[in-house]
């Protein structure tokens, strides 16, 4: 059977071209693994939570499998795509870079009691806290999602859409899109799972701050590759 997966990209403007060529680059291992597929764009929503979830309702109506959520301002490899849409898990992201010179990452690992990376035998990596910008969710989450919170479902009840990234104060704090999504997933028993292994480019109109998560990781303390390794 057919398994069928949804592009969504937000972007007030328009997607910059290199996420535009990485998506195109991307398809025909899509396409030979199996997957048919579609796009969805909301440009000029300048609320990211709205433009979400407006692309989440036209995914599923297309009755996708697999809903993708991809910032506008990314760049990758054709592989990386696929490895994220085919890792185990009901969600599941791609981290990058913050615009800045500095190498830090979007997301908060769930470390062990010592302080180390929670790791499957994939390679994936436990998290807390996920961007959305390259964040692959399945259909059968969305619904366990909209179960678990009906206070943020709206519209026709047999066509229902859901604010599946609300956002704004909890708790004494606010909290952005996708942490809260992340917050709120967690919360109704769901886990979230990064790939590490990604080349992820995040773009201004003129710099590319280039990552991967994993060789990052490699470089800190206790790393294979820091000037300290674990014994």
């Amino acid at each position: 059977m057919t398994k069928r997966v949804v592009f969504c990209i937000p972007t007030v403007t328009r997607p910059y071209r290199v996420c535009l060529d990485s998506l195109e680059a991307s398809v025909p291992l899509i396409e030979a693994a199996g997957w048919d597929h579609g796009m969805v764009t909301e440009i000029g929503n300048p609320y990211i939570s709205a433009a979400r979830s407006y692309m989440l309702r036209k995914a599923q109506d297309t009755k996708a499998d697999v809903i993708m959520f991809i910032d506008h301002d990314l760049s990758w490899k054709p592989e990386d795509l696929l490895k994220v849409i085919e890792t185990e898990g009901e969600v599941v992201a791609g981290i990058y870079r913050f615009k800045k010179d500095e190498e830090e990452y979007m997301g908060v690992l769930d470390d062990d009691k010592d302080g180390m990376p929670k790791v499957r035998e994939d390679g994936c990596i436990k998290a807390t806290r996920v961007p959305a910008g390259f964040l692959k969710i399945t259909a059968g989450a969305v619904n366990r999602f909209m179960t678990a919170y009906p206070e943020l479902c709206y519209g026709p009840k047999f066509n229902l859409s859901v604010d599946l990234f609300n956002h704004g104060a909890h708790k004494g704090a606010w909290w952005g899109e996708d942490y809260a999504f992340s917050r709120n997933w967690i919360d109704c028993g769901g886990e979230l799972w990064i790939v590490p292994d990604l080349d992820l480019n995040h773009h201004t109109t003129d710099k590319k701050y280039k990552g991967n998560y994993h060789q990052f990781l490699l470089r800190q303390p206790g790393g294979s590759n820091s000037d300290n390794p674990r014994e």
